[in-house]
């Protein structure tokens, strides 16, 4: 068993002689950071090792279970991966702890308080565990497999196959078309194709519409992007089922449709060849719609549909040596339509997360991507996947990207595919996979069957290209690359895991945008990335594997080895691959009780009892009780939390919130009650990542309402909704016009207010308060005595118990002490995101901001990394400039404006032009931010 073994140094010795003992025994142990391998962080190591791990030990102490220590960390990366532990995580009481000091997802299991020798007893668990939940036996390295790498790969994948059918066509509108069929392409004689496809494009877009939204095509006159309308896809789908299907081998093909069995994952992958018949390749094949089954053919796993071109090149060598190598290319041009490249690139981040956190996969960011940055970075990161967003085109039939110029705020640069191409062929040696998520990538020449930019790439050798064959708006094109990576890295072929994308967008309510992306591939299987060895094929186990171990002789005792050496053998060797046990087992179990051996069945020897089936799965019982319905409940709303599905979760936890039934109150605050807390939590971080502010408030709202120290409150009648001018007056103090804001306030009559004091809810009215006290205090600080009487004033009115009243000014900070104040909405991840550009970097922040606390330089101490409070004071990191002066760098984030941020920054929105005239250099204009633009910020506003 792989066990991971989390400790603070205090007990180190403990550790040690626990480790020790477990290796003895012939277990995996990680417990060590020393002597870390060449090329790898400590940070990756450790979380390598958890994600590897089958058991996590945790040594409960006061220094391990204290915020900041690493120890809490370890806890947290073992939590993201076993939300619900089970048997999987072993706190073991090592020094007398306070209850409530240890973590709620420990307190929901129970600890292991040795009475005896420490050793001795959580030797005896890890063994009762071993024995009650078994584990994967170790084997050969040479015959290994990766557990991780088995759970990716769907069961029907991995049991059946693809065929292939190719449609070779050739031809031209003067001699007409015709198509090869067949497994090769071959076929003797062609059948005729009744096909126009001049008139099949005209068709397409006799009633395209303007798309709604940003499109991704952006050539100055160009005509207005348009799609098709879903009635014509569909009929035009049908057009191309029918040259196909109803030619002389059509009822061959339906035969060879009929023979896929869905349950053994038999797939048939249709490969369209145009290289004889470039106008075909304009055509919209992947539309192809069956009137007898009411069906898109390529919108199914199982029928993927791939583009072929031949080449004269070998077919590539796609063994990579993982990780998986990522590079996100961003070209976001000053004068071209913006683009929703945030929510993508946090969309990716989420799809790839799994991935990335398992070591198989690291992914680089190059934002501003001009031609001398983009080949920079190829060469430096040598990606395997190249991933590009940004504008595209087909101008005089020839595709073009948009990138950025190398010269800050210039003009976008338009370069041709056929160049694009001659440079990426320098890096073949590396690049599998290029995903042009751009308008028109796919658009092919009319003549040329090698016009195109994912064609031209094609021919200069990359594997595989993904790209569009029409305009399509924004938000379709962030969900497509989700979703496609998504499907990729669960395991999927790239050819299905594109067609499994494809399907969601259409259930997603994309009539047509679905039909978009074109594959364009030289893979014969569909698979560009072979990152690990192969799995064993059933004839390589020979009958005595088996006979049950009583069978075969005993395993020599284990030999005796340095701790150290032994925990790092396991982790290195396991980022790829596992053992082969759980494989040959898993295969076993699925062969069949005889086989054909020469008209003989196979029968288990009479004395030699066959292996023992597999448990039968866990069946929840009946749900009756009211606390048993509302486990339930929390169980699907911690799942709809972990899978992203915030809308229902949010509803359910609310209805559970305002439950009367204390059977249902009681249960929510159970066993399960961390886990929900830290599902909740990753929620708000990765909404406040994706810039979604509103549902990071939504669930933030939640969370204090399953705060320990709050009870829940139940209301009598449902709140209404506040005012248009309470919304109004909200909006201005949000976006930093307070002068606004208390203008409007005072218009309003002693009589409207004292309404709303009355009939708002606590939470609207408190809102107001914090807000328009917010406003008072940055007055203050930025020496506008009047406004700050007029918000005292109004808080006077709308909060009438407080004593409200202006306190004398606080005396100048020292340079060093400029600090930043929270505002409502703030979380560690997003200031993190904006002042170091990785929101996962807030414990890097939290770390700076509490040392500079602790030597006395001014602010508020962060106690909880997810509870700060508006007003908190707080030390932001900083930069020096050439000339040695302190300067915050700041990342622009969606929706973020030049008074925005001099609004969230200083207090005052109408300080934007300091931020333009020192960032004159990068801001072409004080409306063209873009998202992950760096901006230089002073400390104070009035520093030179």
């Amino acid at each position: 068993m792989h066990i991971f073994l989390s400790y603070s140094s205090r007990y180190r010795d403990q550790a040690d002689d626990i480790c020790c003992r477990l290796q003895a025994l012939g277990h995996e142990v990680f417990f060590d950071h020393e002597d870390l391998p060449a090329g790898i962080s400590f940070d990756d190591l450790i979380r390598q090792a958890i994600e590897s791990a089958d058991l996590f030990i945790f040594l409960v102490s006061p220094e391990a279970v204290e915020q900041g220590r690493y120890t809490r960390t370890e806890l947290k990366l073992a939590q993201r991966k076993w939300p619900t532990p089970h048997w999987h995580v072993l706190p073991v009481m090592i020094a007398p702890t306070p209850f409530d000091a240890i973590p709620a997802y420990l307190r929901s299991l129970t600890l292991l308080q040795p009475e005896g020798n420490l050793t001795a007893e959580v030797v005896m668990e890890v063994e009762d565990r071993v024995r009650a939940h078994g584990a994967p036996p170790a084997g050969p390295a040479d015959t290994a497999t990766d557990a991780r790498d088995e759970a990716h790969t769907p069961k029907d994948a991995a049991e059946g196959g693809y065929r292939s059918l190719s449609f070779r066509f050739s031809g031209d509108e003067t001699r007409g078309f015709a198509v090869h069929m067949g497994p090769g392409g071959a076929q003797s004689p062609p059948p005729a194709l009744a096909l126009d496809p001049a008139q099949v494009e005209s068709a397409l877009w006799a009633h395209a519409t303007p798309i709604a939204g940003a499109a991704r095509r952006g050539t100055p006159g160009a005509p207005p992007s348009r799609l098709p309308s879903g009635a014509d896809a569909r009929k035009i789908g049908q057009t191309l089922y029918e040259a196909l299907f109803d030619s002389i081998r059509g009822e061959q093909l339906r035969e060879q449709l009929r023979t896929l069995d869905p349950q053994r994952g038999d797939g048939l992958r249709f490969i369209i060849d145009t290289t004889e018949a470039p106008a075909l390749a304009r055509l919209p094949w992947e539309f192809l719609y069956s009137p007898r089954d009411d069906d898109f053919l390529f919108a199914d796993r199982l029928k993927p549909v791939v583009r072929w071109l031949d080449v004269d090149a070998p077919p590539p060598s796609l063994a990579v040596a993982p990780p998986l190598r990522m590079l996100m290319a961003v070209a976001a041009p000053a004068d071209r339509p913006e683009l929703a490249v945030g929510t993508e690139l946090a969309h990716l981040d989420s799809a790839l997360a799994e991935l990335a956190a398992a070591g198989v996969l690291e992914t680089t960011r190059l934002e501003h991507a001009s031609l001398e940055k983009l080949d920079a970075a190829m060469l430096e990161h040598q990606p395997h996947v190249l991933h590009f967003i940004g504008h595209g085109d087909c101008v005089d039939d020839d595709g073009v990207l948009l990138l950025e110029s190398d010269h800050p705020g210039g003009p976008a640069e338009a370069i041709a595919g056929r160049r694009l191409a001659v440079l990426l062929r320098n890096y073949r040696s590396h690049l599998r996979l290029v995903f042009l998520n751009s308008c028109m990538g796919a658009a092919s020449a009319q003549g040329d069957p090698f016009g195109g930019v994912a064609q031209s790439l094609i021919r200069r050798g990359i594997p595989a290209v993904i790209a569009m064959q029409f305009p399509i708006p924004d938000d379709a094109a962030v969900a497509l690359a989700r979703h496609f990576y998504r499907y990729l890295a669960a395991g999927q072929p790239v050819d299905a895991a594109l067609s499994s994308a494809r399907a969601f967008l259409y259930a997603r309510g994309f009539p047509v945008e679905w039909g978009a992306p074109a594959l364009h591939m030289r893979s014969p299987d569909g698979r560009l990335f072979d990152l690990k060895q192969p799995h064993l094929p059933p004839t390589a186990a020979a009958p005595q594997t088996m006979a049950p171990p009583a069978a075969t002789a005993p395993a020599p005792a284990p030999s005796p080895v340095a701790p150290r050496s032994t925990s790092r053998l396991w982790l290195v060797g396991g980022i790829v691959v596992a053992l082969a046990g759980a494989s040959i087992a898993a295969w076993l179990l699925m062969s069949p009780a005889s086989e054909d051996t020469g008209g003989e069945p196979v029968s288990h020897p009479p004395d030699i009892a066959p292996p023992p089936p597999p448990p039968p799965p866990m069946v929840e019982p009946p749900v009756k009780t009211p606390a048993e319905r509302a486990q339930a409940s929390i169980d699907a709303v911690i799942s709809d939390l972990e899978n992203n599905q915030l809308a229902r979760a949010e509803a359910t936890l609310g209805t559970l919130l305002d439950a009367e039934d204390p059977a249902v109150q009681a249960t929510l605050r159970g066993p399960s009650y961390g886990t929900l807390l830290d599902a909740l939590d990753q929620a708000i971080d990765r909404a406040d990542a994706s810039g979604n502010a509103l549902e990071a408030e939504r669930l933030s709202a939640l969370l204090s309402r399953l705060s320990p120290d709050e009870p829940v409150m139940v209301p009598d009648t449902p709140a209404l909704p506040p005012p248009a001018a309470l919304t109004a007056i909200l909006k201005q103090l949000d976006t930093g016009d307070a002068d606004g804001a208390i203008t409007q306030l005072e218009t309003l009559s002693d009589t409207t207010v004292q309404e709303w004091n009355t009939s708002l809810s606590d939470d609207t009215h408190q809102a107001l308060v914090t807000s328009v006290a917010n406003a008072a205090s940055d007055a203050l600080r930025i020496g506008n005595q009047a406004l700050a009487e007029r918000a005292i004033a109004q808080l006077r009115r709308i909060e009438p118990s407080v004593d409200w009243r202006i306190d004398p000014p606080e005396a100048a900070a020292p340079p060093d002490d400029r600090l930043y104040r929270v505002r409502r909405g703030d979380t560690l991840w997003g200031l993190s995101q904006r002042f170091l550009g990785d929101g996962r970097q807030w414990p890097v922040f939290m770390e700076n901001h509490n040392a500079r606390v602790s030597v006395g330089r001014g602010g508020d101490l962060i106690t909880h990394p997810d509870k700060l409070t508006v007003g908190q004071r707080l030390h932001l990191p900083e930069r020096y400039d050439p000339l040695g002066r302190a300067i915050y760098e700041y990342r622009v984030m969606p929706g973020d404006t030049l008074s925005g941020i001099a609004w969230r920054v200083y207090g005052d929105a109408s300080l934007w032009p300091i931020l333009a005239r020192d960032n004159a250099a990068t801001i072409s204009h004080p409306d063209r931010l873009f998202v992950g633009q760096t901006l230089t910020l002073r400390p104070t506003p009035g520093d030179d």
